[in-house]
């Protein structure tokens, strides 16, 4: 996800988005492109200083020339989407459990409202029901706007939840390839190896 990102150059081969190379992309070209792009880190990656609420506030206030008054709009309608609980909004990180601050880094990525949204096991640090919360808006999210999410997580049944296709990593090489039905009728007679990734 680093290398879609445009975070790292590859070592071979080369990735695009739209038509645009992103090891060659100009500084300008890449910054206008990741504006376009949402993240979703593993242990939520929010800024440890900074509060719940200026953590999600932060995008727009650096991409957009929103008056604040838009801003509070926009991050109170994403808290309520991940019902992030309000009383946390001038908590810093540290202080909230991993499932509540995984779904303020999740309300921080969409609040920009991302055509692509890359996902690093978003239902990791949830349960249950948040779980089925977070995939819920996530699917909702895709039908309204159309924008391509990219999820890796080694939960067979997370993959399934939310992938339209799906991708089996393992040892480092994708080995299968398909629909998420086409997946299922695949997998279902196979033993899964100990450690894979979609």
């Amino acid at each position: 996800m680093k290398l879609f990102s445009g975070l790292f150059p590859p070592t071979q081969g080369r990735v695009e988005i739209e038509g645009i190379n992103l090891a060659t992309a100009s500084k300008a070209a890449l910054q206008a492109m990741q504006i376009k792009m949402g993240f979703i880190f593993q242990e939520a990656a929010l800024i440890s200083n900074m509060s719940i609420y200026d953590n999600i506030a932060l995008p727009l206030r650096y991409h957009t020339g929103l008056k604040e008054a838009e801003i509070q709009a926009r991050v109170a309608e994403k808290m309520a989407l991940f019902e992030v609980d309000r009383q946390y909004d001038r908590s810093i990180p540290a202080q909230l459990s991993l499932g509540m601050r995984k779904r303020a880094a999740l309300a921080r990525a969409l609040v920009l409202e991302p055509q692509l949204l890359f996902l690093d096991e978003p239902g990791t640090g949830l349960g249950g029901e948040a779980e089925y919360l977070v995939f819920k808006v996530l699917k909702e999210y895709h039908r309204q706007t159309r924008a391509t999410l990219l999820m890796v997580t080694s939960e067979k049944h997370s993959a399934f939840a939310l992938g339209d296709r799906i991708g089996l990593l393992e040892n480092g090489r994708m080995v299968a390839e398909g629909s998420a039905q086409e997946m299922q009728d695949r997998l279902a007679p196979m033993k899964p190896p100990d450690s894979w990734s979609a």
